[in-house]
């Protein structure tokens, strides 16, 4: 047993990597009381209002706001000490988490959105630093390995987040998911605070102060000249695309399957089993090859639109669980693995431009579906509203393929398809450091 630990390739990155290993233990504590929060807030709105538009523009609220920063979000993680940017980070986030406890009736909604919307805007800072800075912390041959590793973490933390924090809201109340997520901030922040190698490489000569639209467009361009980075940026804004499934699980458990915040838990435990899965078995199947892992994400789309075709079906929650769990096992892996490309095929000194992007366009894309699910729970079946969901997925699926395919033919010479562990050689001007003169 001890033998099979010790080769074990997820174990062996942890014992490597002791830098990567501060960086995920900050994102496990984090995490958790993260999802503790979600179900507090869903719970929350959804009782107070008994609306599904009022909770989904909660999920908005703690998503869209990103989307207006990604230019300046961007710029700042290519810019400053990453690691700086996510203890400050943590640190604001975790006395806004606090502010939710002012919330106790009907009328005072409108808090629960400011208070979500601030503590997104700090979000958007922190994510894409923390994107940006793994392949500095690991090996180019371990990125499948740490991404498909955060991947099953995030999966896991759901998973264990949301039962416990349905369990402990049902029995305790919500003013404790609160606090434990304050408290995931602070633990969150001294781990980061505790890493010592730098989170980006040094720039020699870069563009003096802030210009955020400026950097914005050299990222856009740098992207968009590079059609397997550019058509990257649109598989995990594909997925939210129809993200307003989140807010399915809420209305099923209240009003379809009768069962609460415990049924809310429920569903969102068998999605955080489908996010550990997906990307283990994606990594796995992938064998750090950039072709496979480009057919995978097709499979991804496909596994989630007929799975909640299926789930729009389902006659009890057991059943609908199932296929919860296998349409974030799809979800997972096309995450993890549009992530482990992105890291891969894009230099140091714009991969913050790109992942704030990348973040940027999910955000955007979640906020009008949710809205959209939202106003459509309020007025139609959710049954309905579930296939046409599933449908939605399956549809993008298809189109992303084939602009794919399209693209490959066209300028077969801009594709990569070999392993994570080649040594790519950059175009001319690609290695120098943001704004050189």
């Amino acid at each position: 047993m001890t033998t099979l630990l010790a080769h074990n390739k997820y174990i062996v990155l942890l014992q490597d990597n002791p830098e990567f290993r501060k960086l995920y233990s900050a994102q496990v504590v984090s995490l958790l009381g993260d999802w503790f929060e979600f179900i507090a807030v869903q719970t929350l709105v959804y009782q107070l209002t008994n609306s599904g538009l009022a909770a989904g523009f909660a999920i908005i609220a703690s998503s869209l706001p990103s989307f207006f920063l990604t230019p300046l979000a961007g710029s700042v993680a290519d810019r400053f000490d990453r690691r700086k940017i996510m203890l400050s980070m943590d640190l604001v986030r975790a006395g806004l988490a606090l502010s939710l406890l002012l919330v106790r009736t009907a009328d005072q909604i409108w808090m629960v959105y400011v208070f979500q919307t601030l503590s997104v805007l700090f979000a958007s800072f922190f994510n894409p630093a923390l994107n940006a800075s793994i392949p500095t912390l690991v090996r180019r041959d371990q990125l499948f390995t740490a991404n498909a590793l955060s991947g099953a973490t995030w999966g896991s933390m759901l998973a264990v987040g949301s039962l416990a924090g349905g369990v402990t809201i049902a029995l305790v109340g919500r003013d404790l998911a609160f606090v434990l997520n304050s408290l995931s901030f602070l633990v969150s922040a001294f781990f980061i605070w505790r890493i010592r190698t730098a989170l980006s490489e040094k720039r020699s000569i870069t563009r003096r102060g802030l210009n955020p639209f400026g950097d914005f467009v050299e990222g856009f361009q740098f992207a968009r000249a590079r059609p397997q980075v550019f058509l990257l940026l649109f598989v995990k804004s594909g997925a939210a695309l129809a993200g307003g499934v989140i807010l399915l699980l809420t209305v099923f458990a209240e009003d379809v399957f009768n069962a609460g915040a415990i049924g809310i838990g429920m569903l969102q435990l068998a999605r955080g089993i489908g996010i550990v899965v997906g990307p283990l078995l994606a990594a796995r199947f992938a064998m750090e090859r950039i072709d496979r892992s480009q057919r995978l994400i097709v499979v991804g789309f496909m596994l989630t639109g007929l799975s909640y075709l299926a789930f729009g079906l389902a006659p009890s929650l057991g059943i609908a669980m199932v296929f919860v769990f296998m349409a974030h096992m799809g979800w997972g892996s096309n995450w993890m693995l549009s992530a482990a490309l992105l890291q891969q095929l894009t230099p140091d000194f714009v991969r913050g431009r790109i992942f704030s992007m990348d973040l940027g366009l999910v955000t955007l894309t979640l906020a009008i579906s949710t809205f959209v699910t939202g106003l459509a729970v309020d007025y139609f079946d959710p049954h309905i509203v579930a296939v046409g969901l599933g449908l939605t997925f399956i549809i993008y699926g298809v189109l992303w393929t084939l602009v794919v395919k399209l693209s490959q033919r066209r300028s077969p010479e801009m594709w990569e398809t070999g392993t994570m562990t080649d040594t790519r050689v950059p175009e001319q001007g690609e290695a120098a450091p943001m704004g050189a003169e």
